[in-house]
């Protein structure tokens, strides 16, 4: 492992200490989402990355609305 990468387990680590209970299960959800990607498409490299992520973020927005719209219809 890295210097860099065990200072940021370091630093994640001391700011998890000062969290509550849901702010751990929120921190928890992110990361396991981050598993979810690495396993599907490799190791995240921002520097080597060229995806486009506003574009990116814009789609995932527009599929939330989706996903929301569809919920509130369901429960009517």
């Amino acid at each position: 492992m890295s210097l860099v990468a065990r200072a940021a387990r370091v630093r994640l680590g001391a700011l998890a200490e000062g969290l509550g209970v849901d702010e751990l299960r929120v921190l928890e959800r992110i990361a396991e989402r981050l598993a979810m990607g690495r396993k599907q498409y490799g190791p995240l490299n921002i520097a080597t990355d060229k995806r486009d992520w506003s574009e990116e973020a814009r789609q995932e927005a527009f599929d939330l609305a989706v996903y929301l719209a569809v919920e509130l219809e369901a429960r009517t």
